[in-house]
């Protein structure tokens, strides 16, 4: 989530974020959050996010405890795929009295992206047979896209994580700055999609009722997996650990679950 975040900074910073280190040059730990002006709204915990990574999250507790570095006084998120970190919040939480509420899911990273980055990870033994391509759709009634800002109600709606105002002015910006991949029904509106957000992860896809288990999703995800090879992103996504249908999907498309996980703390504060 580190790494994403700031190759997006490195190429624009759409989201207007920066980067604190607990010490320069060997920094042991990382957070990447958004310039104090972008935090205005205090209730905004989806632009009030915080990625952070650490050598040493055992004792980060002290870097992540000072104001300069993290507002415990707004509804905030916290992401990483540390879940070492979650001791560390936990004593957090009780020092600066706020409730914490914790999301756990299954991270996914695509084969090209760890063959990149961390090649020792890489068994090719758990690769799905075949070339990890989706099956065709049927290019008479659907049509390869991507999303429109006025499409952002519709991403809400179906978004686990979502639901609301202030979700969907976060998707509408997502949607402004990043690629994206839907494919339109017969109708003409997205009847399968997907997208990115500021940490560089392929997320919040969604497919309406009456077209799934049509292969849609997998067509959707493999299209915005070259989109974003292509810009030189790192290719990951979450799944929840009950969602089997997205982790069969993930299979087929040859992306692998990573011994670490995808991890949210969702601070507000008592």
């Amino acid at each position: 989530m580190v790494y994403g975040t700031v190759y997006h900074i490195i190429h624009g910073n759409p989201f207007n974020l920066k980067a604190l280190v607990d010490k320069w040059p060997d920094f042991n730990t990382v957070v990447v959050r958004p310039q104090e002006q972008e935090m205005a709204d205090d209730l905004d915990y989806y632009t009030n996010t915080y990625q952070i990574y650490s050598k040493d999250p055992q004792n980060c507790q002290e870097f992540l405890d000072s104001s300069e570095v993290i507002n415990w006084k707004q509804h905030l998120q916290i992401q990483s795929s540390q879940s070492h970190l979650n001791k560390a919040i936990q004593n957090l939480a009780s020092i600066q009295s706020f409730q914490v509420k914790r999301a756990e899911n299954i991270l996914y990273v695509t084969s090209e992206t760890i063959k990149r980055l961390f090649p020792s990870l890489l068994d090719t033994k758990n690769l799905s047979p075949g070339n990890g391509k989706p099956k065709a759709i049927n290019q008479d009634m659907f049509k390869l896209s991507s999303l429109d800002v006025t499409h952002a109600a519709l991403v809400n709606k179906f978004w686990l994580f979502g639901g609301n105002e202030k979700s969907q002015r976060f998707i509408e910006r997502c949607i402004k700055y990043f690629p994206s991949s839907c494919v339109l029904g017969p109708e003409g509106t997205p009847a399968s999609w997907t997208l990115m957000d500021q940490t560089g992860e392929m997320r919040m896809g969604g497919t309406l009722p009456e077209y799934r288990a049509q292969g849609l999703v997998s067509f959707v995800v493999y299209s915005q997996d070259q989109i974003m090879k292509k810009r030189g992103f790192p290719v990951y996504s979450h799944t929840d650990k009950s969602n089997t249908a997205m982790q069969k999907m993930s299979y087929s498309l040859q992306h692998l679950p990573m011994p670490c996980a995808w991890n949210q703390w969702k601070c507000v504060p008592k």
